[in-house]
């Protein structure tokens, strides 16, 4: 590489991370680390180099300061040169989690153009040129850089018990990091091994690993699994309790899950979701219908983002464009069920009470829209990244694929009683019948993308009775290149390693 350009461009992913400094410095997300760390090692100002060489000094302050920027970044980090709604749209985890949700066929966009998710919602937002194929890379590349300061500090064969949990943390945090980027940026994994997806990015002693260029999607997901089995084991043992905020071994064993799914690895796929989702419980069909899906305090809620009056952001947030009767942009902006999927639900199901019935539709609340997060008193609505019913349903579809098709419905047996009154167990489950559960059951929930690319689904919005507006109904298949973003035209510009050869088609 030249020496005036640098792999990922860290000048300007350094430069990304700033807008975070003067808005998040006083929320520690890892409550036991002690404020004074996170502003003594601040992971957006200083560099790999300093953090390396004050961990030889002082590993406990770096390690906590540079952790807890891997969970501030998580939760609240938007990239630069975004502004107005895009700035809000483009806030934390949570905002890929909405957006997700909007590019499949989970949801309908009434509004039509007058909607300002209606690029993204016809997949026409996927250009090199565009912020949405900047704001995937800037995101996940910062979770990556904050997780490599922290694995370059641990000495691992002294770690102590806590350094391990750190390096667990960091790990689990670079893995799923990998694991989204190859979903964003390259089909799915199935079928696509060779294809070229995304640089891999290491720690200073990891270096020799590096691939500065487009690493193949087999590679990159190696990575990932590598990384998040790691995890696993560093956080053995290590149950957060109460605090819902941070990775555990549960949640590691989930995002593990998550992958191995992606990658058709079903019997890994079933043990890891099985192991995750041990100590908890499922909501009973009468909490099913009357929680609020923003609250961390269920008992089905293995992993969240709780905001406090120090660093909640008000319209930039979940709770603005998730809760239906808030101040936000939920009302103005409704996100509303795709008519054949609610067509689809029971009556007996008792999560079809969370969206308005046809009948009941009002100005403020049209036909079908999203009920599942009232909104909370001072924008605090929790973020929920993770759920128990999600590692059912994990373990049930991989379990069937694998050919286990008694375990499947065993699981099912156990799982949709909670959900729908008077049910009786169908003759047999095909994959397209869980995945119909996933999307009824983690609707708004963040996974309606990724779902679409790893299960090869078109999109369909043009049809007989959609309640689609008539300027969005368009049906894109799922071989299209519209599905999958572009690489930023500023790695392009700075990474010697790749070139407009590289680049994904546009269509």
């Amino acid at each position: 590489m030249s020496t005036s350009k640098s792999f990922l461009n860290y000048a300007y992913i350094m430069k990304l991370a700033k807008y975070l400094t003067a808005v998040v410095a006083s929320s520690l997300l890892l409550t036991s680390c002690g404020e004074d760390f996170f502003n003594d090692m601040d992971s957006s100002t200083a560099t790999s180099d300093q953090i390396e060489n004050e961990g030889k000094n002082d590993p406990q302050k770096v390690l906590a300061s540079q952790l807890n920027g891997c969970y501030t970044n998580w939760n609240l980090f938007i990239p630069d040169g975004v502004s107005g709604l895009n700035q809000h749209m483009e806030c934390g985890f949570g905002g890929i989690m909405t957006m997700a949700d909007v590019m499949s066929n989970n949801h309908s966009h009434p509004l039509g153009t007058g909607d300002p998710f209606r690029y993204d919602r016809v997949l026409d937002y996927n250009a090199q040129q565009y912020i949405r194929a900047g704001w995937y890379w800037s995101f996940f590349y910062t979770i990556i850089k904050a997780a490599n300061d922290v694995v370059s500090v641990i000495d691992e064969a002294n770690a102590t018990p806590t350094q391990k949990q750190y390096l667990g943390q960091a790990l689990a945090f670079r893995g799923i990091s990998y694991a989204y980027l190859a979903q964003y940026y390259q089909m799915t994994y199935k079928g696509n091994e060779d294809k070229l997806c995304v640089p891999i990015l290491l720690s200073s002693k990891e270096s020799d690993q590096e691939v500065k260029g487009r690493a193949t999607v087999a590679n990159v997901y190696e990575r990932a699994t590598t990384d998040l089995e790691k995890a696993v084991q560093c956080l053995q043992g290590f149950k957060h309790g109460n605090d819902k905020t941070t990775i555990d071994e549960s949640v590691a064993e989930g995002l593990l899950a998550r992958v191995y799914l992606v990658m058709n690895e079903w019997d890994k796929a079933a043990a890891m979701a099985h192991a995750a989702r041990q100590g908890y419980e499922l909501n009973d069909i009468n909490l099913a219908q009357t929680w609020n899906y923003q609250d961390a305090n269920n008992q089905e809620v293995m992993w969240a983002f709780i905001p406090t009056d120090a660093n909640k952001r008000y319209y930039a947030s979940w709770a603005s464009f998730n809760s239906y009767d808030g101040p936000g942009y939920g009302h103005m902006y409704p996100h509303v069920m795709d008519q054949a999927l609610y067509n689809s639900i029971p009556d007996a199901d008792v999560r079809k009470k969370f969206f308005v019935k046809p009948e009941e539709a009002t100005d403020t609340y049209p036909a079908l829209m999203c009920k599942k997060f009232p909104y909370v008193a001072q924008w605090l609505g929790n973020v929920v990244y993770m759920r128990v019913s999600e590692m059912y349903l994990i373990e049930a579809e991989a379990q069937l694929m694998a050919g286990n098709s008694q375990a499947c419905a065993d699981i099912m047996a156990e799982f949709m009683p909670n959900r729908v009154e008077g049910w009786t167990a169908p003759s047999a489950y095909t994959q397209m019948s869980i995945y119909k559960q996933r999307r009824i059951e983690l609707y708004d929930e963040g996974f309606g993308y990724t779902d679409c690319l790893r299960l090869k689904q078109d999109l369909v919005r043009d049809y007989e009775g959609s309640n689609e507006a008539a300027a969005l109904k368009v049906n894109i298949p799922h071989t299209s290149y519209k599905w999958i973003f572009q690489v930023p035209q500023n790695e392009i510009r700075d990474n010697d390693a790749i070139s407009e050869a590289d680049q994904n088609p546009l269509q």
